[in-house]
């Protein structure tokens, strides 16, 4: 290689060299929009979780009033009439803490009532297994009662369906101003 050669070969690649720090610069530019551009996406979509939470928290304090309004004047479950109606029956603190959203009670029985926006299959299960221990643990006032359990909402997919059907679980649904009842195969607890 002579020396002209040499030269043009270091010439060349310096002027490569710009040019890859050029585009360097320039992607490095890039990315750091990409990322001044997610984290604003990040910041909107924690706002939107935010609104539609609330949104979410509305739906399920309307459904609560709507269902313990209607069972205040009913007081019947099951084809079980009930004396009075307990709206949010609570034991504990933030810590421990177990409610119900309606308790319909009688001298010997207590129909609890559990009201939700959007009801899934596993919420059934811990319905009939947990929920129902519990209320036997801090409400030892009931202890001779007999429990019914009931989830009302404003719709209900098959699988929902099935699982309370399976666990003797009533269904409370909208029908119209008032509430229809599906408690057929009503368990004892």
């Amino acid at each position: 290689m002579t020396d002209q050669e040499l030269k043009d070969l270091v010439a060349s690649l310096a002027v490569q060299s710009e040019k890859t720090d050029r585009q360097m610069q320039e992607m490095s530019r890039e990315v750091q929009e990409t990322t001044r551009q997610i984290k604003e996406l990040k910041e909107r979509l924690k706002e939107l979780g935010v609104q539609v939470g609330g949104i979410n928290e509305n739906i399920g304090h309307h459904a609560e009033q709507f269902f313990q309004s209607v069972f205040k004047e009913k007081l019947e479950f099951g084809g079980i009439k009930y004396d009075k109606m307990a709206a949010n029956l609570v034991h504990g603190d933030k810590n421990k803490r177990i409610e119900f959203d309606i308790a319909l009670i009688n001298g010997d029985s207590i129909a609890l009532i559990e009201v939700k926006n959007r009801i899934h299959p596993n919420f059934v299960q811990e319905l009939a297994e947990e929920r129902v221990e519990k209320f036997r643990k801090y409400f030892s006032e009931y202890s001779n009662y007999d429990v019914y359990l009931g989830i009302a909402g404003f719709s209900f997919n098959d699988e929902v369906l099935d699982q309370a059907s399976k666990y003797g679980i009533g269904i409370v649904r909208q029908a119209g101003e008032g509430v229809e009842v599906e408690a057929n195969n009503l368990k004892a607890y």
